[in-house]
């Protein structure tokens, strides 16, 4: 059971790697843009998230907890921006802020729903984001999920908060919240 479930994970983590790879290169037409009930507003999916990782050349692992949370603002010209923040008890930073169809987050629309998804730093980790609105745009939910490309893999990334790359063993998705405001979430 355990490695069909490992097989599994590595199979949907390959799917969201090779989307976050090849999502810059689809034509425009093939990328839903915003539902016009979202313009002007922006969306924030907010989540807990665990790590087993250490700093590149360090033997030791330790558990790091903390806070991820995605903005995306949708312009009145239908422009799509997003933003990553990462906060643990070392500290808080932002990864610098992208407009749709430029940069390594890819975000995508259909229906009610939204897509984004990005690559984890080196070594075939990646995140995936799916958010469901309510009929009138005003709620959501949302599911995260961090894949790796094979059961036990290193991945390694910059941390902005250390200022130094890491190798994360592990990553363990918690509490997830969605929440959809007027305005622009990057001047507030």
């Amino acid at each position: 059971m355990r490695a069909r479930q490992g097989f599994q994970n590595w199979t949907i983590a390959r799917r969201w790697i090779l989307a976050a790879a090849f999502a810059p290169l689809l034509p425009a037409t093939a990328q839903a843009g915003p539902p016009k009930e979202l313009v002007g507003k922006s969306v924030t999916v907010t989540w807990t998230e665990s790590r087993e990782q250490r700093p590149v050349g360090d033997p030791n692992w330790r558990t790091v907890n903390g806070t991820q949370t995605f903005d995306v603002y949708i312009s009145e010209a239908g422009r799509v921006f997003n933003r990553l923040t990462v906060q643990t008890g070392g500290g808080r930073a932002a990864f610098p802020g992208q407009v749709g169809g430029e940069g390594k987050r890819s975000v995508s629309f259909g229906g009610h729903s939204l897509t984004a998804v990005w690559q984890i730093g080196k070594g075939g980790g990646a995140t995936l984001i799916n958010a469901d609105f309510d009929a009138s745009f005003s709620s959501c939910s949302a599911k995260v999920s961090v894949g790796r490309e094979s059961p036990g893999a290193i991945v390694r990334a910059y941390s902005p908060i250390i200022k130094h790359e890491n190798e994360v063993r592990s990553h363990q998705v918690g509490s997830v919240s969605c929440s959809i405001r007027s305005g622009n979430v990057f001047k507030q």
